[in-house]
């Protein structure tokens, strides 16, 4: 289940040197979790927790505000009915 994933990986970034946390819902109905940080070992740690849990994930370089955003995507699949 996602929602087990999405709240250890939050624990594990708050610990971290962040400078955003954002959850909000992607377009297609995915949640997306996305960590800012000017930190390159914290986006590096955070990438790591992403590919041992299996959790898709972006980079991307903010240049307006001079950070990394780490984009965490939970599929929101899980909520098919058979």
């Amino acid at each position: 289940m996602f929602v087990k994933e999405m709240k250890m990986l939050i624990k594990y970034g708050v610990e971290l040197d962040i400078s955003g946390l954002e959850c909000k819902i992607g377009y297609k109905g995915d949640a997306i979790l996305r960590f800012s940080s000017s930190d390159d070992d914290t986006v590096h740690k955070i990438e790591e927790f992403c590919k041992k849990a299996d959790i898709e994930h972006k980079t991307s370089y903010n240049m307006g505000r001079a950070t990394t955003d780490v984009f965490c995507v939970f599929s929101s699949d899980i909520y098919s009915f058979k």
